[in-house]
C-alpha cells in the first residue's frame, strides 16, 4: 500500500471524526507534517495510518477497520512503534509485532454547552524560561508513573502552559501537547499537580485556565487523554465540560 502525501486527501479522512483524529490534524501544520508519514489502502478505503516520527519510538495512529488496517503494516518499516489505536486495533497489530502492551484509555473532547471554566485566578501564563520548573515538577510523578508523557520545550513555544506556584515553587501545571488553530485542534495534556497538593481544585484551575485560552481563540475541537482507572481526573474535566469521545488503546509495539 503507498504512502500519500496528499494534505486535502489526509484531511478529508480525519474529519470523518475529528474528535479521534484531533492529534493527527494538528500533524497536517507546518513543523509536523515534515515528520510523518502517510498510508493509505489503494483500493480507497476509507482507512489510514500514520506514523510520526518526533520522538524516539514513533508514534503510530490509525483510522479506519481492522481488516484495512492490516493491509497497511506491511509498508510500516519501524520495527517499535508507540500506538494510539482504537480497541479492535491491538489485535491486527500483533500478527505483526511480538509484543504489545495496552493501557485502557478515554478520549474526551470538549463539549461548548457543557463548558463550566473554573476560578483560577492563581495560574499564570508559562513559558520556554519555565521549562526547568516544569521538568522538576513532572519529576515528582516519575516514581509512581504518573509524569506526563511527551513533554518537550518545543511544547512551552508553541502551545499554552498555565501552571499556579506556592511559596516561589510550581504545585500544579497544565498544558498543551498541540495546537493548531489552522486545523481547528488543540490537545490538552501535561497535567500535573505535586503529589503532596492534591485534592485542592490546584489541577481544576490550571486546566481550565488552559482550555479558556484555547476556546477564546475559537478552536471548535478541543480534546484530551486520560486512562479509564483515573477517575479524579476524569470528574475535574466532566466538571469543566468534557465528554467522553471515545475509548482507544495506547501502549508499546515491538520485538
Amino acid at each position: 500500500m503507498p504512502a500519500i502525501s496528499d494534505k486535502a486527501a489526509i484531511r478529508s479522512l480525519l474529519r470523518t471524526d475529528a474528535g479521534w483524529s484531533l492529534y493527527a490534524l494538528g500533524d497536517l501544520a507546518p513543523g509536523f507534517f515534515e515528520r510523518s508519514k502517510w498510508f493509505a489502502p489503494s483500493d480507497g478505503e476509507k482507512a489510514l495510518a500514520l506514523v510520526y516520527r518526533a520522538f524516539e519510538t514513533p508514534v503510530l495512529f490509525t483510522l479506519g477497520e481492522p481488516e484495512a488496517i492490516a493491509g497497511l503494516l506491511p509498508d510500516i518499516a519501524e520495527p517499535r512503534v508507540y500506538m494510539h489505536v482504537r480497541p479492535e486495533i491491538p489485535p491486527v497489530l500483533e500478527t505483526r509485532y511480538p509484543s504489545v502492551t495496552v493501557k485502557e484509555m478515554w478520549r474526551m473532547t470538549l463539549d461548548p454547552a457543557a463548558y463550566r471554566p473554573q476560578r483560577h485566578g492563581g495560574a499564570e501564563r508559562l513559558g520556554p524560561s519555565d521549562a526547568a520548573e516544569l521538568l522538576e515538577l513532572f519529576a515528582d510523578g516519575q516514581e509512581t508513573g504518573e509524569a506526563p508523557d511527551f513533554f518537550s520545550v518545543e511544547m512551552l513555544e508553541s502551545g499554552v502552559f498555565f501552571g499556579i506556584r506556592e511559596a516561589g515553587r510550581l504545585a500544579s501545571a497544565a498544558g498543551t501537547h498541540l495546537v493548531a488553530e489552522e486545523e481547528g485542534v488543540a490537545a490538552v495534556g501535561c497535567v500535573y499537580t505535586r503529589r503532596e497538593r492534591r485534592g485542592r481544585g490546584l489541577a481544576a484551575q490550571v486546566t481550565s485556565a488552559v482550555v479558556e485560552e484555547l476556546a477564546r481563540r475559537g478552536i471548535p475541537t478541543i480534546g484530551l487523554n486520560v486512562h479509564q482507572r483515573n477517575q479524579p481526573a476524569i470528574r475535574i474535566y466532566e466538571r469543566l465540560g468534557f465528554r467522553k469521545h471515545c475509548e482507544y488503546r495506547e501502549g508499546l509495539a515491538g520485538g
